[in-house]
């Protein structure tokens, strides 16, 4: 269990993310591809971030915790 300043970091910071995640598909050109713009985010992140992006790919109690938060909410697509 997390306490209240840990988990408002984590609002925040999960926040800030969707938005930057809107605000790129949202700037894409009309031609291009969602998959393939996250796709190339996922490849820029990789060069960025990589232990990151490791330990949220390939780690149990992660993709535990993210195969539960899908159980208990509805995928809402945004963007194009």
């Amino acid at each position: 269990m997390t306490d209240a300043r840990t988990n408002k970091v984590i609002e925040r910071t999960a926040a800030s993310i969707s938005l930057a995640l809107d605000k790129m598909l949202a700037d894409l050109p009309e031609n291009s591809a969602p998959q393939m713009a996250l796709e190339g985010l996922v490849a820029e992140l990789a060069r960025l971030q990589p232990w990151l992006l490791r330990f949220m790919m390939e780690d149990a109690v992660v993709r535990e915790a993210y195969d539960s938060a899908v159980a208990m909410t509805p995928l809402k697509v945004k963007g194009k």
